[in-house]
């Protein structure tokens, strides 16, 4: 290279700006980096759910499954109860859902809740949660079968049965309806017999919506653990998402948001026995009713009505209508205890429940009007005052729009009784 072009060189190479130069020293220094022998980064391998929940892998002649324990001493508190309650409480109020037979003792009873695939139930659906509490010992113990794969349903179903063996009464929440028949269709599935048939099963979701509906509207477990519990679960995992989490570990096979899940089922057990006292304890305060709301009291005796004790659902309704009940329900229940009083023939006491409805104008007037109106043709033999109930129940049933048919049979009871008076 001559002199000339060294020039031409120098004067190329101070032209360049700062800028240039920087790029040039930063694409040289990533030529080098690519030529570098790369170093192979080992991926942590999932941890499995032995990692996030207190249990262990257990093992019977129909294969693996993963057992979660745990034991809550009967001192600890829960809600409004402790969880001693459970075991010491007195549940044979609890005769009157049973349809006749008779609530064991205490250590006869456990709880069981599951955690399926779905929530449509049907032969797809499988329960990969097994729950199940009672009382042991010195504490309320929680025991939870879970399935790793579903390769280990039978061994779980298997050790299911076994732990339910020495249990007389088992109760759940919507059990009659989802979880029981859903294991009941793996069991069939499974070509192995059902634990479910020797025992009595109280499924306590229809006790809970005849004593609170009318007053907390929702009966959904959380809401009850709520409001009648006084306990508000923080971070608990939506049972809507439960499948696919489960799905996801399944995918995956890490376990660290399963963790919640054995959270959720474990809560919702000893909610269960909370609640399943809390029943117990409203039943016998029947005929007492204090401290207990008018709604609750009326919600009580309909209960009791139904179950035919009728004495006592009678005082529990006089008692609830004492206390005063929203002008919405104070007729039906005023309805109730004439009916009551008419099916015993308690004939004064049932016109009284009748005129008290007629003049509170709800959607039972056109119905008492009519009791009246047949009371006063048939037993009084007062044609005129019946006629006066019968005017008024056509006029009502007319300013409500009612149906054709029933003011056909009102108007003929009418013009009778119109003609009887004359």
């Amino acid at each position: 290279m001559n002199l000339e072009e060294k020039l031409r060189e120098l004067k190329k190479a101070a032209g360049k700006t700062v800028r240039e130069d920087a790029l040039e020293r930063q694409l040289e220094y990533l030529q080098r980096l690519e030529k570098r022998p790369r170093k192979v980064v080992a991926q942590q391998a999932p941890r499995g759910v032995e990692h996030y929940v207190d249990g262990e892998v257990c093992r019977n002649d129909r294969g693996e499954y993963f057992l979660a324990s745990q034991l809550l001493p009967f001192g600890r508190p829960y809600g409004k109860y402790c969880v001693g309650d459970v075991a010491h409480a007195n549940l044979a109020p609890l005769e009157l859902f049973l349809k006749g037979e008779s609530v064991p003792q205490s250590p006869s009873v456990v709880y069981l809740d599951t955690e399926t695939t779905g929530l449509a139930g049907g032969t797809g659906t499988c329960a990969f949660l097994i729950g199940i509490g009672a009382a042991d010992g010195s504490g309320f113990r929680v025991r939870q079968f879970f399935l790793r794969d579903f390769t280990e349903e039978k061994a779980a179903l298997t050790a299911l049965a076994e732990a339910l063996a020495p249990y007389e009464l088992l109760v759940t929440y919507n059990g009659k309806t989802f979880d029981i028949p859903l294991l009941e269709t793996r069991y069939t599935l499974a070509r192995m017999k059902s634990p479910f048939s020797r025992m009595v099963h109280l499924d306590l979701l229809h006790p809970a919506r005849r004593l609170w509906k009318l007053r907390l509207e929702s009966c959904q477990l959380k809401n009850l653990e709520r409001e009648l519990l006084g306990i508000a679960r923080n971070g608990d995992v939506p049972g809507s998402e439960i499948p696919q989490i489960y799905f996801d570990y399944l995918r995956t096979r890490s376990a660290k948001a399963l963790q919640p899940v054995f959270f959720h089922n474990a809560l919702d057990i000893v909610t269960l026995a909370g609640l399943t006292v809390e029943v117990g304890q409203a039943i016998a305060r029947a005929g007492d009713g204090a401290d207990c709301d008018s709604l609750d009291l009326f919600s009580l005796s309909r209960a009791l009505e139904r179950a035919g004790a009728s004495e006592l659902a009678r005082a529990t309704c006089l008692q609830a209508i004492a206390r005063g009940l929203p002008e919405a329900v104070e007729p039906q229940a005023l309805w109730q205890l004439a009916a009551q009083h008419k099916r015993e023939r308690r004939y004064d006491a049932a016109v009284e429940a009748w005129m008290k409805i007629s003049s509170l104008g709800s959607r039972y007037t056109v119905e008492a009007c009519e009791e009246l109106a047949i009371h006063y043709e048939h037993r009084v033999r007062d044609a005129s005052k019946a006629l006066e109930f019968a005017e008024a129940a056509y006029q009502c049933l007319q300013d409500k729009s009612g149906s054709h048919s029933r003011l056909e049979r009102l108007a003929h009871r009418r013009e009778r009784l119109l003609r009887k008076s004359q």
